[in-house]
């Protein structure tokens, strides 16, 4: 079981123990889900979510037995991490980290090796990896990729002709 970070703690909101979360994670619906097990901090407190709502750019949530201000109060700047077997991601689903180190495939041909997946954007993420000594960007659209195998360390690209860009 590894631990994933989902985000920080940045404040709490009003005095019923609700706490405001900044989080860039991709699986939000399902992490923060209530009934879910959180751990908080260094030492990964564990906490079950009792609610959560969407509020402006932030995540809020409730967890069973602190209801009140003053028991959230010390959790302000805490990271915020999930079990990923608490996340039952779909199984077209992937987590960025589960790519990184994967070999990257135009059809037959081998382009190289993961690196990096990173959100430019909001709503866009590109993959990263290395070819010759020189780092290539690919858009990680669904339409591009055809396969994804964590097991035999492989993604395979729809034919990518002109697509490739060097960085």
């Amino acid at each position: 079981m590894e631990y994933i970070f989902i985000g920080k703690i940045v404040s709490t909101h009003g005095i019923k123990g609700e706490i405001k979360i900044i989080s860039e994670f991709d699986f939000k619906d399902k992490a923060f889900k209530p009934g879910n097990e959180i751990y908080f901090g260094k030492e990964k407190n564990k906490f079950i979510i009792s609610s959560y709502r969407r509020h402006k750019n932030y995540e809020m949530i409730t967890m069973e037995g602190y209801n009140n201000i003053n028991l959230v109060l010390p959790f302000i700047k805490d990271d915020v991490y999930i079990l990923d077997s608490e996340l039952n991601l779909d199984e077209d689903e992937y987590l960025d980290s589960s790519l990184l180190g994967l070999n990257i495939y135009n059809n037959d041909e081998l382009l190289g090796e993961i690196t990096e997946v990173f959100s430019p954007s909001p709503n866009r993420k590109v993959i990263r990896f290395v070819k010759d000594g020189k780092n290539y960007l690919v858009p990680y659209v669904k339409s591009f990729v055809k396969l994804i195998d964590l097991s035999s360390k492989k993604m395979i690209l729809y034919s990518m002709e002109g697509v490739l860009e060097c960085e």
